[in-house]
C-alpha cells in the first residue's frame, strides 16, 4: 500500500498494511492485537514450535540443584523458559520467590511477567535487551556466582561465554528444543503474490525457519516486503539470510518493535 492511499490516517498509521507476524502458536496474540489497533491486517503463521529436550534428564537434575539451593542466579532469557521451568519444578515453583539466596534475571518485560506470574517471584535485574554485554552488566558482578542458564538448544553461546569470562560459575542447560512448525506450505504463494508487505520478525529463530518454510523462491519474494525485526541480534540473523532488515527496533520489546514501525511509516517511508 503506497504512503498516498495512507495519508490523513495518523490515528491509524498502519493501516491497509497486510504484517506477517511468524511467532509460535499461542504466542502472536497481544502483538496481532496491536497491529489491529493501529489499522494492520495481521496474518499469524507460526514458523516455529516448542519440544522438550531430546534427554531430559540434565534439566531435571538442574532443576533439583535448583530447589536445593545450589544457584545465586536463575537467568531466563524467554517466557518459554519461564514455562518450563514452572512445569519442571510445579509445586516446587513458590519456593523460589521466598528463597534470599536465589536471584532471578529476566529477559525483557514480557519474560519478566512471566516470572510473575509462573514462578511467584519478582526478577531481581530485567535488562531490555538480549546482548551478552548488557546481561552480564545487569547481574552486577558475577564473579564466582554460580548461575543457572536454562535455555533453547540453538541459543547462541555469548551469553555464557561472557558470564564465564566475568568469572561466573555457569550451568547451561537445555530446557526446550525450537522446532519447525507445521504446515504453512501456503506462505510462500502469499509472499510470490504480493500479499504480505511487512515481516515482523521477534527472534533469530522465526526468521530462520521462516526461510526453512517458504523455501528459496519465496524467500527471493520476501525481499520485496519491508522486513522490521526486535532488536540487533535478530536483524544480525536476517542479514545472515539475506533478508536485511529496513526496520530495528533501538528497544527490545514487543512494543518497542512496534513503535519503530509506526514511526518509519510516519515518517513517510515505504
Amino acid at each position: 500500500m503506497s504512503h498516498s492511499e495512507r495519508a490523513g490516517s495518523d490515528h491509524l498509521p498502519l493501516r491497509g498494511l497486510r504484517v506477517l507476524v511468524p511467532r509460535a502458536a499461542g504466542r502472536a496474540d497481544a502483538l496481532a492485537a496491536r497491529l489491529e489497533a493501529l489499522g494492520a491486517t495481521p496474518v499469524l503463521r507460526p514458523t516455529i514450535a516448542y519440544a522438550p529436550p531430546e534427554d531430559p534428564a540434565p534439566l531435571a537434575e538442574a532443576m533439583n540443584r535448583l530447589e536445593a539451593g545450589m544457584y545465586e542466579w536463575l537467568l531466563l532469557t524467554s517466557v518459554t523458559a519461564v514455562e518450563v521451568v514452572a512445569r519442571a519444578l510445579g509445586e516446587r515453583a513458590p519456593l523460589l520467590a521466598h528463597r534470599l539466596s536465589l536471584k532471578i534475571g529476566a529477559v525483557g518485560p514480557a519474560t519478566a511477567a512471566a516470572c510473575r506470574e509462573l514462578l511467584g517471584a519478582e526478577p531481581a535485574a530485567v535488562p531490555e535487551r538480549f546482548l551478552g554485554a548488557e546481561l552480564v552488566a545487569a547481574l552486577g558482578d558475577p564473579a564466582g556466582r554460580r548461575v543457572l542458564l536454562p535455555n533453547a538448544d540453538i541459543a547462541r553461546p555469548e551469553l555464557e561465554q561472557r558470564l564465564r569470562a566475568a568469572g561466573a560459575l555457569v550451568d547451561r542447560v537445555v530446557a526446550y528444543r525450537t522446532v519447525p512448525a507445521p504446515g504453512g506450505e501456503e506462505l510462500a504463494d502469499w509472499l510470490r503474490a504480493g500479499a504480505i508487505d511487512v515481516l515482523l520478525f521477534t527472534s533469530g529463530s522465526t526468521a530462520r525457519y521462516f526461510t526453512l518454510q517458504v523455501g528459496a523462491e519465496g524467500t527471493e519474494a520476501a525481499r520485496r516486503c519491508l522486513v522490521a525485526c526486535i532488536g540487533p541480534s535478530t536483524a544480525e540473523t536476517c542479514r545472515e539470510l539475506g533478508l536485511p532488515p529496513t526496520v530495528v527496533a533501538t528497544v527490545s520489546t514487543e512494543e518497542g518493535l512496534i513503535e519503530a514501525l509506526v514511526a518509519h511509516y510516519a515518517e513517510g517511508k515505504v
